[in-house]
């Protein structure tokens, strides 16, 4: 018979309280409930639903990496 392996606890990670902000959800809970549940909580704006931000680079918007999206 071989000895249990024993358990080094300085090597151990415990969590022991979470905190946020997310989207769709008041709280964390609720975060980890839509995720579960496939939920989407970003929404997109469509071209015309955007104002030009002050400084915003002149055709950014036409950038393909550009996201028109908000939380």
């Amino acid at each position: 018979m071989s000895q249990p392996e024993q358990v080094d606890s300085l090597n151990g990670v415990a969590i022991i309280g979470m905190a946020g902000r997310f989207p769709g959800a008041r709280n964390v809970r609720e975060f980890w409930q839509n995720l579960l549940a496939g939920k989407e909580s970003i929404s997109f704006f469509e071209p015309g639903e955007l104002e030009p931000a002050p400084n915003e680079p002149a055709g950014i918007r036409n950038d393909p990496h550009y996201v028109r999206a908000r939380t």
